[in-house]
């Protein structure tokens, strides 16, 4: 783990960093605590609170989960604009650069012979993003991208080698199983939800504990929720008190109350546990006093009531938020993880709401470790989830048989076509392969059949066979649908894309099979794509048969949407 990162005081070494890149006319000049002296600089942008830019659309707007996949709509989320003429992808590159260069540092400096090691090492290091939880393939491939923006890794087809990618919340689960006394909590059959508050959001997750022995083995009960509560909103509430009170006195200036909001931040706010009768922000020197305000020799006095009203706001979205999660189910501990999650008046608001449900809140003491980023190995090394929950269900645009008595099908008779087979077909049907609320395991498939009819004269050639593609969609409505295009072609506002399922199907001419009368002769060819759901990142393959041996063959996986 890197203790120490540039910028930090020289006596205090720590884990966690700022996530900030401070820009110059497009250019990266610092990151982490080093661009903190650039946030006032009218010369620099800084980029802040920046990974928003990536989130799904409504993460949340309402009680529900996050749009799977979605990328439109509108969004209650204040995110922070980026610095002029630079993309979100640069960002994730010139942070990861960062992050990584720092890295290497730190590992050839205190590891023997660490300069060789990592030579040797560094090509096939296998990198583990955490993620929010209502992130999904698109982002997936922004940060993919980024990586190889970044040079950590060389190609795309590296990145999928040696990129692998986790949420937040399960990998704070796994640091929380290692880091506390499961045999106090943690048995078979019971349910417990894990609350990763961190800096600017709030996750939430279900899990059932299915084993204990020979190993925890977890399962999620839900989808899991995200919500804009983290702990920078108490600061923001606190630098609104400060204006408040100092407003009209030198101290109310930018410059001093960013001053007070910092000392708020690294002290007054973290050792806040409700039992002081009054804090103190310690943000001046010996010469800055103002006793009719409050300010006496640089340090700020703050009554029990002014540093609860700052936290009050957020405290209340969360314990609202995990009552949602909780309500109707048996749940007998919540696991309290994240940078927020060890600010000791969350942990007491949290106890008292749900002692008295009989739900203990657990949290761990480890404050100079980073939850996710060691989680995160932790999984990589144990893999003890084994499944999760479709967020939406999941389906693929397809032609259905045309049917005269079906009224919705005389609806959409103006789309009618009648194929190489002289068969009548409509399209803009919508199978599902994934129903929203599934268990997916480790190794969930969904094996979609395809018959394809060609003209028998240029069956085989390239632009019939060199270019199959699929849509994998998202419906977000209500129950299912049946459709995903609207009597007049267009598709419904509650369908996403999600990515294109793309294949060369040249090595499947020898399985061409030649029908038809012979005033109407055409090739039909069969073959399968399989889609591997379970796991963390998508996977997808083509097969079929060829004089009764089974063959596979790739398919590339081609994002939807664009940020």
């Amino acid at each position: 783990m890197v203790n120490k990162w540039p910028g930090q005081p020289e006596s205090v070494g720590s884990s966690k960093i700022p996530t900030l890149v401070a820009y110059r006319n497009g250019q990266c000049k610092a990151c982490g605590a080093e661009a903190l002296e650039y946030v006032d600089e009218s010369a620099y942008t800084v980029a802040k609170w920046f990974k928003l830019h990536l989130h799904p659309s409504s993460m949340r707007t309402s009680d529900l989960p996050p749009p799977y996949g979605s990328q439109s709509g509108s969004s209650s989320f204040e995110v922070p604009p980026l610095p002029p003429s630079v993309s979100i992808e640069k960002v994730y590159a010139d942070f990861m650069k960062y992050l990584i260069d720092n890295t290497q540092v730190a590992f050839e400096q205190s590891t023997p012979n660490g300069a060789a090691i990592w030579r040797r090492l560094k090509d096939t290091m296998i990198i583990i993003f955490t993620t929010p939880n209502g992130w999904d393939l698109t982002q997936q491939d922004i940060l993919r991208k980024a990586a190889i923006a970044a040079g950590i890794v060389p190609t795309e087809e590296k990145a999928y080698d040696l990129l692998d990618f986790v949420t937040e919340g399960e990998a704070s689960v796994h640091y929380a199983l290692a880091y506390t006394q499961t045999e106090t909590w943690l048995g078979v059959n019971s349910v417990f939800a894990v609350i990763d508050a961190g800096g600017s959001t709030v996750d939430s997750t279900l899990y059932e504990c299915t084993s204990t022995e020979p190993k925890v083995l977890l399962e999620e009960v839900c989808p899991s929720e995200c919500i804009q509560a983290g702990g920078v909103f108490v600061d923001r509430a606190a630098q609104a008190i400060f204006k408040e009170r100092l407003g009209g006195t030198h101290f109310g200036d930018d410059d001093c109350i960013a001053d007070m909001v910092t000392a708020f931040e690294a002290r007054t706010k973290r050792l806040f546990d409700d039992t002081q009768n009054s804090s103190v922000v310690d943000f001046g020197s010996s010469r800055d006093t103002d006793r009719a305000r409050g300010i006496i020799k640089g340090k700020l006095s703050m009554s029990r009531e002014e540093v609860r009203a700052a936290f009050d706001d957020v405290i209340q979205r969360i314990m609202n938020n995990c009552s949602l999660l909780l309500r109707g189910r048996k749940v007998q501990h919540i696991l309290l993880v994240g940078w927020f999650g060890e600010s000791a008046y969350l942990q007491k608001r949290l106890a008292d709401l749900f002692d008295a449900q009989g739900v203990k809140v657990v949290t761990v003491e480890e404050p100079a470790k980073k939850a996710a980023a060691e989680g995160a190995l932790i999984w990589f090394i144990k893999q003890t989830v084994l499944a999760r929950i479709s967020r939406a269900t999941i389906g693929v645009p397809v032609e259905v048989f045309y049917n005269a008595q079906d009224p919705e099908h005389v609806h959409r008779s103006s789309h009618l076509y009648i194929n190489a087979a002289g068969e009548h077909r409509l399209p803009g049907g919508f199978d599902t392969l994934v129903p929203k609320g599934t268990k997916m395991g480790g190794e969930y498939v969904c094996t979609k059949p395809y018959i394809r009819y060609l003209p028998c004269r240029a069956a085989d050639s390239v632009s019939y066979l060199g270019s199959f593609e699929c849509d994998l969609e998202v419906w977000e409505g209500g129950g299912s649908t049946k459709w995903c295009e609207d009597i007049w072609g267009d598709q419904l506002p509650q369908i996403r894309s999600l990515c294109k399922l793309k294949a060369n199907l040249l090595a499947l001419r020898s399985s061409l099979k030649e029908k038809g009368p012979p005033y109407r002769r055409y090739c039909e060819l069969n073959f399968e794509v399989v889609v591997r759901f379970g796991g963390t990142q998508l996977q997808a393959r083509v097969q079929w048969k060829e004089n009764g041996v089974l063959r596979e063959g790739p398919v590339s996986i081609l994002p939807n949407a664009t940020i």
